[in-house]
């Protein structure tokens, strides 16, 4: 693992964690966890997911301070950094819908892959100490197996491809300025108050309105994490000392007719679904399961909440005395070693993103 350059004592008190998207899904759990913790935070969000009433709950917390700025404006990306001068930042606002994203990847690649390179121009005006950057398990290439920090990465998606651009390109400006950069890579995340129609929340939804369900592909496999575990885990890989790559997942398996039968289970529902095409994507994958050998070796005490307890708290449901196991398809089967930070595979395209630079298309 990587190690950071001296100067973490400048992790002063009164210096911030700048949190980009942190209204989001994820975003306002990693703020809360943070203020918990002791850190002020700088929020960065603009409100263009719909969500900005979620930052409500710190309206009277001098420990948080907001901008209303777009992640995609270089001078105001760089005034809030030189304002705030922040001894870490944490990246999360992107486009991450996947049917979204490849309806209009020059959008799609503009937020996520611009932003980034806006967020790492202001470094030269202010660099941090920490930087973790969220990118996403579909940078892997499609496999039966469990996907490692080391396994191949071949994204099939606009979204994919955009984050595993940036992660070549937080990953150099790291090491030109001697910044300790964690990416971080979450599987299927969940829980309440979600912001798109993923699965979970589409059967929630449903259920509201009978038994009978018009889903999507049910035949595919996803490890489905807890955002509050996410979070957690996040926010302890930045207190932390190293840097690198981790997989953000429980190491677990589930199919979308386990799910929907584990759902039916919980509420005590006979539950059915239909095919419904238009929720079938077209760059679908069978398969994608995290190798969590680096994490549970990062954070041995690290117990995500299993998917039979989050689903029930989505669900809303009171704690029963079941002991009923909860329907996996599949373990990880991946390598038990744990490896330096090297990926699998050259990236998609040029990554000729210099400190501050932005791809084609931004």
């Amino acid at each position: 693992m990587g190690r950071l350059r001296s100067g973490t004592d400048s992790r002063a008190a009164d210096r911030p964690v700048l949190v980009t998207g942190g209204a989001g899904f994820l975003g306002v759990r990693v703020v809360a966890l943070l203020r918990s913790a002791g850190h002020p935070v700088a929020v960065v969000d603009n409100g263009s997911g719909g969500t900005s009433h979620r930052l409500a709950r710190f309206a009277e917390d001098p420990g948080v301070r907001r901008h209303d700025i777009d992640i995609c404006h270089p001078t105001a990306v760089a005034d809030a950094c030189a304002a705030e001068r922040p001894w870490a930042v944490v990246h999360l606002a992107a486009r991450h819908f996947l049917p979204s994203c490849e309806g209009d990847v020059r959008e799609t690649q503009h937020v996520n892959v611009g932003g980034t390179g806006r967020l790492l121009a202001a470094w030269r005006a202010h660099t941090p100490v920490r930087f973790v950057f969220a990118s996403t398990a579909d940078v892997y290439a499609p496999s039966s197996g469990a996907s490692a920090e080391r396994s191949a990465v071949s994204p099939r998606t606009a979204y994919g491809r955009g984050k595993l651009a940036g992660e070549h390109m937080v990953r150099r400006a790291g090491a030109v300025r001697g910044v300790g950069v964690v990416v971080v890579r979450p599987f299927n995340l969940y829980g309440p108050e979600p912001t798109t129609p993923h699965l979970i929340p589409e059967i929630c939804r449903q259920m509201a309105r009978g038994d009978r369900l018009r889903l999507g592909d049910l035949t595919t496999v996803r490890d489905y994490l807890h955002a509050d575990d996410a979070a957690s885990a996040l926010v302890r890989l930045l207190n932390g000392t190293a840097s690198g790559t981790w997989n953000l997942g429980t190491g677990r398996g589930t199919s979308g007719h386990g799910l929907l039968a584990l759902a039916g289970e919980l509420s005590g529902r006979e539950l059915t679904a239909d095919l419904d095409p238009s929720k079938v994507r077209a760059n679908e994958r069978a398969h994608l399961v995290a190798d969590t050998t680096r994490l549970r070796r990062t954070l041995p005490d690290f117990r995500p909440t299993t998917l039979r307890e989050g689903l029930r708290r989505v669900l809303d449901l009171p704690q029963t005395s079941s002991v009923t196991p909860e329907p996996v398809d599949s373990e990880p089967v991946g390598s038990d070693r744990l490896d330096s930070d090297r990926i699998g595979s050259e990236p998609v395209g040029s990554e000729r993103a210099d400190l501050g630079a932005v791809a084609p298309g931004a």
